[in-house]
C-alpha cells in the first residue's frame, strides 16, 4: 500500500486512462476504438484486463459495441438520461452518510425555483396539458403524480442540463419519503400548491411562478425534516 492509499488494479488504472482520452477529447463520441492488439500492446497489459477495463467504461456508459463486420467498440455519447441515472445512483449512496436532507432540500430548491420561472417563459401548449394531467388523475395515483408534476416542469423549463442535474435530487428525496408517510391532508396541500404554479405557468406569470414554487418547497421542506427527525429518533 503506498503512503496515499491502496494502488488500483491494473484494469482500473487501464479504465482510467482510457477515461481521460475520452473526457480531454483524444477519443471523441462515434470514434471507434483501436483492435485490442494495439491497445494492449499500448497499455502492457493482458486482453482480459482490457476487456475488463471496457466492461467497466460499457457500464458507465461511455462506451458501447456494434456486431457485425463494420462493427466493434466505440465512444459513446451518454443521453440526459443516462447522466440522471449516474447521478441518482451517486446521491442514494451519499445520502446514506455524507449528504444530509437537508442539503438535498436546499439544492432542489436552487433548482426547481428557477425552473419554474423558465417553465412560465418557454412553456408549450403540450407542456400544459401534460401538467395539466397529473392534477387530474384518480386519488390512488396522486402520490406518484404529484412528482410527476415536478418532473414535467422541469422539461417545460427547456434547459436539458438543468433537468438532469435536479430529477435525481428530486427522485432520491421522493423514494425516502414515500406517499404513505404523510396524510391525506397534507397530499391535498401539494395538490392546490401544484394547481397555483401551473396556473402562474398558464398565465406565463414568471415573478409569481417562481414564488409559488419556493414557497410550495418551503413546506416540503419542513415536512420531509420533521418526517427524517421522528425517524432519526426512533432509531
Amino acid at each position: 500500500m503506498s503512503e496515499n492509499g491502496p494502488r488500483p488494479l491494473e484494469y482500473e488504472r487501464v479504465a482510467g486512462e482510457l477515461r481521460r482520452m475520452i473526457v480531454e477529447g483524444d477519443l471523441r463520441p462515434g470514434d471507434r476504438l483501436p483492435p485490442e492488439g494495439e491497445l494492449t500492446a499500448r497499455m502492457r497489459v493482458s486482453r482480459g484486463t482490457l476487456r475488463e477495463a471496457l466492461r467497466v467504461l460499457s457500464a458507465q456508459k461511455m462506451l458501447t459495441s456494434v456486431r457485425g463486420v463494420n462493427g466493434g467498440t466505440f465512444i459513446a455519447e451518454p443521453s440526459p438520461d443516462d447522466v440522471a441515472d449516474y447521478l441518482q445512483t451517486a446521491l442514494t449512496l451519499l445520502s446514506r452518510s455524507r449528504v444530509t436532507v437537508g442539503q438535498l432540500l436546499e439544492m432542489r430548491s436552487q433548482l426547481e425555483v428557477p425552473a419554474a420561472d423558465l417553465a412560465a417563459r418557454r412553456r408549450s401548449d403540450d407542456d400544459l396539458r401534460r401538467l395539466e394531467a397529473t392534477l387530474t388523475g384518480p386519488e390512488a395515483d396522486r402520490g406518484r403524480d404529484h412528482g410527476e408534476f415536478h418532473i414535467l416542469l422541469l422539461r417545460a423549463a427547456g434547459n436539458p442540463v438543468l433537468d438532469m442535474t435536479a430529477r435525481p435530487v428530486f427522485a432520491v428525496l421522493r423514494d425516502r419519503f414515500g406517499r404513505e408517510q404523510n396524510d391525506p391532508q397534507f397530499w391535498d396541500r401539494v395538490g392546490a400548491d401544484h394547481v397555483e404554479i401551473l396556473q402562474h405557468v398558464r398565465d406565463r406569470n414568471s415573478r409569481a411562478a417562481s414564488r409559488a414554487m419556493r414557497g410550495h418547497l418551503a413546506v416540503l421542506r419542513e415536512v420531509y425534516t420533521r418526517i427524517d427527525v421522528n425517524r432519526l429518533g426512533e432509531r
